[in-house]
């Protein structure tokens, strides 16, 4: 005979006859998976206790975290970032020299991916980045501005912004103004501060003054990494990125004056104190670029943008420095002697 030690579990050993059946093992109910919420349409904000936003609150256990390895004071896999680093430096260095034109399907490989991280990103903070169309309209303005120089690139970016509201109007989202103010944001910061390297492009000898301008951003970066690792002691803006410091800082100086002194002097025959003029005000807006990154990063609560570039992060984390700064580098080359 079998006697039920509950509505619907059989004991697994009964007793004789007569005697109490054995207590089973409490082992209680299996623990349902937690399910994933999207929030981006809901209008909530996360809460940890709030079982609507946290998958954990319903089940009254932690998710358990994974470890992110400790890589020191240099903050990343440095192999890795050095070779991806001399990778790609190496690609569009070549590309620049050997056949200039390429630059420009470089340009829109990176920006496509780099609209795709950021899209990514924003749409954590509730609202849903039009993700497909501001990435064609980025490749379109950076083809405009190529084909047609800036009247093609204000005229696209204006139908881009069209477009933008127009495909959020037909989907009858339920937050249309967060949802195209962040969609423009995307367009703007991504594709329209592309098309200033492409129209850079663009001029006589267009392939040297992008090399200027992106050596000296690249040579800012570099400087500022090392002096801020070996000697960083005062941060810039401790809540927004503690690793940025005034050593750092200093570093991107030096490296930025260097370089572009040399290829100031060496590929314009310009004269010398531009570079220096380049290494003073190219790290300051590189600086500005990467701690308005690090600001959205930090708020949404990202340690990067993505994970394409091993070492680097994302593609986004990449081109933070550059895309601010190509606007500043046009007016440069604009007002210094020896150049535009």
């Amino acid at each position: 005979m079998i006697s039920l030690t509950g509505p619907d579990n059989p004991a697994s050993d009964p007793a004789p006859l007569g005697e109490p059946d054995p207590v089973p093992h409490p082992s209680g109910p299996d623990t349902p998976f937690p399910k994933r919420r999207d929030l981006r349409n809901s209008g909530k904000d996360y809460s940890p206790e709030d079982p609507e936003t946290n998958p954990a609150a319903e089940t009254g256990q932690d998710i358990p975290e994974v470890a992110e390895k400790d890589y020191g004071k240099a903050g990343r896999n440095l192999p890795a970032a050095i070779g991806i680093g001399l990778l790609i430096g190496g690609v569009v260095l070549v590309s620049l020299i050997v056949f200039p034109i390429s630059f420009l399907f470089i340009i829109l490989i990176a920006i496509v991916a780099a609209m795709w991280e950021l899209a990514n990103a924003l749409s954590r903070s509730g609202s849903l980045v039009s993700r497909i169309p501001t990435m064609v309209s980025a490749a379109c303005m950076v083809l405009a501005t190529f084909v047609g120089g800036r009247e093609a690139l204000w005229v696209t970016f204006a139908a881009s912004a069209g477009a933008v509201m127009l495909f959020t109007m037909v989907e009858r989202r339920k937050n249309a103004v967060k949802d195209v103010s962040l969609s423009l944001f995307a367009l703007t910061y991504v594709g329209l501060m592309a098309c200033f390297v492409v129209y850079l492009l663009t001029q006589p000898d267009g392939n040297l003054y992008v090399i200027l301008f992106l050596a000296s951003v690249v040579a800012s970066d570099t400087g500022g990494y090392v002096f801020g690792v070996l000697w960083g002691k005062h941060p810039i803006a401790p809540r927004i990125s503690p690793k940025k410091s005034w050593e750092g800082y200093i570093g991107s100086v030096v490296f930025a004056a260097a370089v572009a002194t040399t290829l100031a002097v060496t590929l314009f025959d310009a004269p010398f104190w531009t570079g220096l003029v380049f290494g003073v005000v190219i790290p300051a807006f590189a600086t500005l670029g990467d701690f308005s990154e690090s600001m959205i990063k930090r708020d949404l609560d990202l340690k990067d943008m993505g994970t394409l570039l091993p070492g680097h992060g994302g593609v986004m984390d990449r081109l933070d420095s550059i895309l601010p700064t190509a606007p500043v580098a046009l007016v440069m080359f604009s007002v210094l002697p020896g150049y535009l």
